[in-house]
């Protein structure tokens, strides 16, 4: 439904339903606003706005008009954009299956908004060959026969080998009836597809898995060619877009004499690969709204931009000198850059979206992303370093809690998932919602996390369960040796990856923790494997890393069960909370509750928490803020902050 706001509105909708500042209930609350994004013309922003569990697409006009809001109810928002400046889509994901397609995941689908009727169309509605309405790439908007077109990839309407994905094609359909039409079939190997916005396909990628050849090929004369070919059994090169003149694709390739990767252009014309640039270090690519790359952006501590568009690198300058000491991100702009969209947190800011515009040398607040939280309501991060066992710089954050001084105090370790990820600067809602309650709270970067190089990466491979976990308590006693922590008032605790570390604190690595909490977390290796063997086989990508990462040549390797914490909750050595939500498709919801039994069995203190209709990311405001209240009630009974 659609409905109208004035235009001073948007504040009150940034703050409906706010909890008491500092509450735990306003940590876990999903944020007020989010994904902030400007029309190419300059004229509107559009936003997700979140109130109680229930969203909201919001349409605002920049020159004081009326507000409009699209209510989706309690589905799962993931995104807006601007495919032309007279529609947004709004993208939703579900837990689901494609039948004879996929295995349950999360499936995104899309809803095409009309500014100026508020009609409202799936997308496809309906489509000239059978394929399914769910997307398989970011939506992009494109101009053919001067009309407004979205672009996109679908599953194809057929059954998926081994059903491990569906067929890819590229598909442009109209915002207003929903109408899709081919550009582009694919096959079972084609991942992705390059294109200019009037729908010119440039380039596509596809990946033999039998033979491990990933190749880039370029669309010539009605036919593909191979332009850059090389095995790659688990990692590869990525097609990152297209260069600003549209000459080239570019391309993220590794540079076999420094081991880590780099960008290069590769010939649109000729298909001739260029020399190496851009960071020497680990980086990602920054993209505009066409397929163009536009810069990169490092991180050795806070986000660092570097672009290539010289309009978008002098406002970026002036926007750094704004906030000194915080962590920025782009988040939108229009094409000539004269309006841009800016994330900022950190310490004292737990975020805000921020709108500058150019022309009228304006800098404006469009909301808080957790208006119930104040200034003071977020602890300091401090970035931290120090050296594993075997002499490996781990580097961290440490977030402390407020009113309290450095020194002394009751911990919580809190790894992050992955595990090839990384924790950041910024706003970190579960580690701020844990130091408010007065504990400090690490975040290693332990080997086998990225943004560190190539190399910090593969010293990761085969060391999980070993060196990864013993690099968690490297930083415990390092911090304990500062003074800064108590080494007998420690905890664990973690999601996904990070609930395994925390499983594996209390019986792998023991002696460290005094409890720990797992969240969506991994209990017993073996059996994960095993159950990714079925749906992917042997020869697949997932599998290759598998291996590589447990540092096994087979699943019947006892290294598998030397590192399951499952099959050793005997010796668990502290109490463990375990938590799980049932729609959970990326760690089986088996996996705790198989943790539980073997802790039971063994006779050590357990406890269950079912998050119900919650996936692995704590997509739902009610369940995030179950689990959040369940582990500070957990961590309160067995490790007291005061």
């Amino acid at each position: 439904m659609l409905k109208l706001f004035a235009g001073a509105a948007m504040a009150a909708l940034a703050c409906v339903g706010a909890a008491s500042a500092g509450s735990l209930d306003a940590y876990g609350r999903l944020p007020a606003i989010s994904d902030v994004e400007i029309s190419s013309d300059g004229a509107n922003l559009a936003y997700i706005a979140h109130d109680g569990g229930t969203s909201r697409v919001i349409i605002q006009p920049l020159n004081g008009g009326e507000i409009q809001s699209v209510d989706f109810g309690k589905v799962k928002m993931r995104g807006v954009s601007w495919p032309d400046p007279g529609h947004v889509l709004a993208e939703v994901s579900r837990t689901a299956a494609i039948e004879d397609v996929t295995y349950v995941g999360e499936q995104f689908q899309a809803t095409s908004i009309n500014v100026k009727t508020g009609a409202q169309v799936q997308i496809p509605k309906r489509s000239y060959e059978t394929i399914n309405n769910v997307l398989s790439s970011d939506p992009v908007g494109g101009v053919v026969n001067g009309k407004p077109t979205i672009f996109t990839q679908f599953y194809a309407g057929e059954e998926a080998e081994s059903r491990q994905a569906g067929r890819f094609d590229l598909y442009r359909v109209d915002p207003d009836t929903g109408i899709a039409a081919m550009v582009q079939m694919g096959d079972f190997k084609t991942g992705d597809y390059l294109f200019k916005t009037d729908g010119t396909v440039i380039a596509r990628t596809r990946y033999d898995r039998e033979n491990a050849r990933w190749s880039m090929e370029l669309r010539k004369d009605g036919k593909w060619v191979d332009a850059y070919v090389v095995t790659a059994t688990v990692d590869g090169p990525d097609m990152e877009g297209l260069s600003l003149d549209e000459k080239s694709v570019v391309m993220s390739i590794r540079d076999e004499k420094t081991g880590g990767y780099q960008l290069a252009n590769i010939s649109i014309a000729d298909g001739k690969l260029g020399e190496f640039y851009g960071p020497n270090g680990p980086f990602d690519v920054v993209m505009d709204d066409a397929n163009h790359v536009v810069g990169t952006v490092t991180n050795a501590g806070y986000k660092q931009y570097q672009f290539d568009e010289p309009r978008l690198a002098a406002a970026w300058s002036m926007i750094a000198g704004v906030f000194p000491g915080r962590q920025l991100a782009l988040q939108s702009h229009t094409p000539d850059y004269s309006k841009i969209v800016i994330y900022v947190e950190g310490t004292g800011e737990p975020g805000g979206y921020y709108l500058l515009d150019l022309a009228a040398k304006k800098l404006s607040k469009v909301g808080s992303a957790y208006p119930a939280l104040s200034p003071a309501d977020v602890a300091e991060v401090r970035a931290i370093k120090y050296s594993a066992a075997d002499g490996l710089t781990i580097q961290g954050y440490l977030t402390l809690p407020p009113g309290k001084a450095a020194k002394n105090l009751p911990l919580i370790v809190m790894p992050h998932g992955g595990p090839e990820s990384r924790d950041e600067a910024g706003f970190d809602w579960w580690a701020q919602a844990l130091a408010s309650r007065g504990y400090a709270v690490l975040q290693p970067n332990f080997r086998g996390s990225t943004g560190y190089g190539e190399s910090f990466i593969r010293a990761g491979d085969g060391e999980w369960g070993g060196k990864m976990q013993t690099d968690l308590s490297d930083g415990v006693r390092f911090l304990a040796k500062q003074g800064v922590v108590d080494p007998k008032r420690v905890c664990i605790t973690g999601a996904s990856y990070g609930g395994y570390a925390a499983l594996a604190g209390i019986t792998l690595d023991k002696g460290v923790y005094r409890c720990a909490v797992s969240v969506a977390g991994i209990g017993d290796v073996r059996e994960m494997i095993n159950f990714k063997m079925l749906r992917y086989k042997e020869e697949s990508p997932t599998i290759r890393y598998y291996k590589r990462i447990f540092g096994v040549t087979s699943t019947s390797d006892p290294k598998l069960d030397a590192r399951s914490p499952a099959r050793h909750a005997a010796e668990a050595d502290g109490p463990v909370l375990l938590i799980h939500g049932k729609d959970d498709t990326v760690v089986q919801y088996s996996q705790s509750t198989d943790m539980r039994n073997a802790l039971e069995r063994a006779k050590k203190p357990v406890e269950f928490v079912n998050l119900g209709a919650e996936d692995h990311w704590l997509s739902r405001e009610a369940t995030r803020q179950q689990m959040l209240a369940a582990t500070v009630a957990f961590l309160e009974k067995n490790n007291p902050p005061n």
